[in-house]
């Protein structure tokens, strides 16, 4: 029986070029952890990084986690899908790793605009964003902390 089903962690940076990661259990490692998931943050984010920030990556890292639905239940007399439930959450297959939305370059977007859904999806996201975070945000942060 998993005790949990998720574990984040801080990594060290050591010559990594990614600031999170989202990883599925093995079965080994769900042995000696009692874990589905472990999620892996650098650690200069949890030392450097403002808390909007570091929320925005957990958040980022805890969307690859997905659930696969399990069965539909049809109406007979209509053939139409009334509901779908959720296949048994103790279950490792019942889990996988879900892809981004998105994953395209800004060259090919200047050049071709909002050519697919998935960039026209992340696109309308980021126009109804409350809030955009931008690079000038991490270099105040990066001044507000060396002054401090």
């Amino acid at each position: 029986m998993l005790r949990s089903s998720l574990n984040i962690t801080p990594a060290m940076t050591g010559g990594v070029d990614w600031a999170g990661k989202c990883k599925k259990c093995s079965s080994f490692e769900r042995f000696l952890t009692g874990m589905m998931f472990h999620i892996f943050i650098i650690d200069t984010a949890f030392e450097n990084w403002s808390m909007d920030k570091l929320e925005a990556l957990i958040d980022h890292e805890l969307c690859h986690i997905q659930r696969k639905t399990g069965m539909e239940v049809i109406n007979p007399e209509t053939g139409k899908v009334i509901r779908r439930e959720w296949a048994k959450k103790s279950d490792p297959d019942s889990w996988y790793l879900r892809d981004h939305d998105v994953e395209e370059f800004s060259d090919v977007i200047h050049r071709h605009g909002l050519w697919e859904h998935g960039v026209e999806k992340f696109a309308e996201a980021v126009r109804n964003a409350d809030y955009q975070m931008t690079i000038y945000d991490a270099k105040h942060e990066s001044e507000m902390r060396k002054a401090q």
